[in-house]
């Protein structure tokens, strides 16, 4: 039988009853939690119902963070990761197994149980996150991508020149595509019962994903931290939890010092390949050509000081990178009137990487479960919520009422397209 429960007046479900008592072990339903079934005159407390519940576990009282939690003098407050690589094995293995089975039609459930493990695994405050899309609608999204891929595959083979207009038509529903499935994640994302929200539309989705990148090679490279930039502000301030918007006061000229740091493990590589090509062109100037003595070996003697050198200084440049990156964008987002800090060492995120890789690569991608639940552990240990008031004054944003008409097509365009998500 399903049940269904109120947060902050909230009506959330249904749910059957091992949901039920796995989101009273998580505390997300406590003793003072409305809930009702089929059957029930009226909506009741838990604690009325939690002795006729059979074995289940009593639920445990709301966790002192909010209870008393006043402001920032509580201190900060830690996301929590309680996965395991063997609960993770086991949701992987029938994913994999049933996707492959299913020619790829059990994707779309795969992702949502995927999810759902990591989310329901994730908490802070003592409150676990919750995923609640419904794999149909991410299934009617694979379908159009799918469909997208066989339109543009077939006028391929027809024409190039039926093809060209196929592929802008794609390339102009990119941005939407983004939109759309920051806004399906966020809004089948909740904590406490709250759902989160996103407002990005296409066309600021087409300025940050494709007409600024644009300008990269033009600017030689140098326009880059500023298109960082706007596409984190971008993501960050159309997302909302509840009524309390998301910030983001980035700059920059911070972005461009944490490049520029980074572009010192790219030296040698950079350095090399025109070191190489200047040879070459100095060699063919001379009047020697490619095949000159004496030439062509100097430059092929370059070529296993790239690798050797090169391109594992430049793995570093990149680990370094997405380290300070993570950092700096989480320490400048704002959530209201709470922050977050983050401090991720680029020595740490190396050893996890190079651990990860090995132990997946010798025991042929079997071990990725563990791989996986690592990364999000270390990425969610890194985070800290600061609370700048108190957690409890965040409420649900309210919705305007709608005719059936438009429920319907709201319900209709609800899918994921698995872009930027």
């Amino acid at each position: 039988m399903n049940w269904h429960y109120a947060i902050n007046g909230q009506q959330l479900g249904p749910i059957d009853a091992a949901a039920l008592s796995q989101k009273v072990a998580d505390g997300i339903i406590t003793l003072d939690t409305l809930v009702w079934r089929e059957g029930m005159a009226d909506w009741r407390p838990w604690r009325e119902l939690a002795a006729a519940f059979g074995d289940a576990p009593p639920p445990p009282a709301p966790p002192a963070a909010f209870t008393t939690m006043a402001g920032p003098a509580d201190g900060p407050l830690e996301l929590k990761f309680s996965g395991t690589w063997e609960g993770y094995f086991r949701v992987w293995i029938v994913n994999v197994l049933l996707t492959i089975v299913t020619l790829g039609i059990y994707a779309a459930w795969a992702k949502v149980r995927k999810k759902r493990y990591f989310y329901s695994h994730t908490s802070v405050a003592g409150h676990a996150f919750e995923y609640l899309a419904d794999p149909k609608k991410i299934l009617v999204g694979n379908i159009i991508v799918a469909v997208l891929f066989v339109v543009y595959s077939g006028t391929g083979a027809i024409s190039p020149f039926v093809q060209v207009p196929v592929m802008l038509l794609v390339a102009a529903l990119v941005p939407w595509f983004i939109a759309r499935s920051f806004l399906f994640n966020a809004r089948n994302s909740a904590w406490r019962g709250l759902r989160f929200g996103f407002h990005g539309g296409y066309w600021g989705a087409a300025r940050v994903h494709i007409l600024l990148p644009m300008l990269v090679p033009f600017t030689l490279g140098f326009i880059l931290p500023y298109v960082m930039k706007e596409k984190r502000r971008w993501m960050t301030e159309n997302h909302r939890y509840g009524t309390a918007p998301f910030s983001f006061g980035g700059t920059t000229s911070d972005l461009f010092k944490i490049y520029l740091k980074g572009l010192m493990f790219f030296l040698p590589i950079i350095g090399g390949y025109a070191l190489f090509i200047g040879s070459m062109i100095m060699t063919v100037a001379r009047g020697g050509g490619a095949g000159a003595p004496g030439d062509v070996p100097v430059g092929m003697t370059m070529a296993p000081m790239l690798f050797l050198v090169g391109f594992p200084l430049a793995y570093l440049g990149v680990i370094f990178m997405r380290a300070r990156l993570f950092s700096y964008y989480w320490n400048t987002t704002t959530l209201g009137p709470h922050s977050f800090r983050a401090y991720m060492r680029a020595r740490d995120l190396l050893g996890l990487q190079l651990l990860n890789s090995l132990v997946v690569a010798c025991t042929f991608g079997l071990m990725w479960p563990w791989a996986a639940v690592r990364t999000v552990k270390f990425q969610l240990e890194s985070i800290d919520v600061v609370p700048g008031g108190s957690l409890d004054t965040f409420v649900a944003e309210a919705q305007p009422p709608v005719s059936a008409i438009g429920e319907a097509a709201g319900d209709f365009l609800d899918f994921d397209l698995g872009f930027g998500v």
